[in-house]
């Protein structure tokens, strides 16, 4: 499917900021599991925000699944959803966690709290971050985490991994970008715009 304008816009900004070159071949991607305001379709503030029930499952499920992947450490974006989800997974994969606030997902201002059913990507939300602002700092985020150089494994948000794919010239695998709790694992094969390939495990 064709990428819509907002997320061909993030793409803009990622290669003009000079695009996304890891220093690894592979890592892994975790977006946090459901919570309250997922459930209910409204847009999150950034802090204060946990998972429910069906969150922490969804957590459990991925922690069976990454347990069995190789990767080194994780990093995290430091907001409650984000952070319980990877104490969750954590509890089975036993890796050194560490905190990554440039990972944060967007500041949506005065719209958090609103219905998220129409919501306007590309839009620049009062008292919160532009789209440009918000693909910037993600940015920054993935680079300091990826130029480790080895295999990791990054617990943050679905509007993270919007950039992501922006960056590696991918489309979008639908109108939610990435399910709760999903794992995922990013490749160089050769296959996408940059040589990059997105697999759900």
């Amino acid at each position: 499917m064709d990428s819509p304008d907002w997320h061909r816009r993030m793409r803009d900004y990622v290669k003009e900021a000079g695009g996304l070159s890891p220093a690894t071949d592979s890592f892994y991607f975790l977006r946090h599991g459901e919570t309250e305001h997922n459930k209910r379709r409204i847009i999150q503030t950034q802090r204060g925000v946990t998972l429910n029930d069906t969150g922490r499952g969804q957590a459990r499920a991925a922690a069976d699944i990454l347990v069995n992947h190789d990767f080194t450490e994780i990093h995290v974006s430091d907001l409650e959803r984000t952070w319980e989800t990877a104490e969750i997974v954590n509890a089975k994969c036993a890796k050194p966690l560490h905190k990554q606030s440039n990972l944060w997902e967007r500041d949506w201002g005065d719209w958090a709290g609103q219905s998220n059913v129409d919501l306007n990507w590309g839009g620049d939300p009062e008292n919160g971050e532009s789209l440009q602002q918000f693909t910037l700092r993600t940015l920054d985020g993935f680079r300091a985490v990826l130029d480790l150089g080895t295999e990791i494994l990054i617990v943050a948000h679905g509007g993270n991994y919007a950039v992501l794919l922006a960056a590696f010239g991918l489309p979008l695998n639908g109108p939610r970008v990435v399910k709760n709790a999903e794992p995922i694992r990013l490749t160089k094969d050769g296959s996408g715009a940059e040589g990059w390939a997105a697999e759900f495990l």
